[in-house]
């Protein structure tokens, strides 16, 4: 079984890719989503090298906790208006809210 780090670092890649994604069929916000990128593949990186570090005196995790919750909320923004993609979009939203839940908690738990 992963540990709730392990579960944050594949979504944190996940939403990295999808932002490029983004940024690739949208010109206008190619920078901005290429930074989240960045971001988000950072944070990934740094939460597998070290799950129960800190940075500045705030846990990795909930760093990582945080930028997940971030892009839950971006996904349930997308949801707005987009009834093809809605139901998977607030899906992706709860997932990754409960994976930055548990992993701000915490890193090395198990997911049950």
């Amino acid at each position: 079984m992963p540990t709730h780090a392990e579960l944050a670092i594949r979504l944190l890649n996940d939403a990295a890719g999808f932002f490029r994604t983004l940024g690739q069929q949208s010109p206008e916000i190619k920078a901005e989503m290429n930074d989240n990128a960045s971001v988000f593949e950072q944070m990934a990186t740094m939460l597998e090298q070290n799950p129960t570090g800190a940075l500045n005196g705030t846990t990795l995790g909930e760093l990582s906790g945080r930028l997940l919750k971030d892009a839950g909320g971006f996904f349930r923004n997308l949801s707005e208006g987009n009834e093809p993609i809605r139901e998977q979009m607030l899906e992706n939203a709860n997932v990754f809210e409960q994976v930055g839940d548990l992993v701000s908690e915490n890193p090395l738990g198990i997911l049950e």
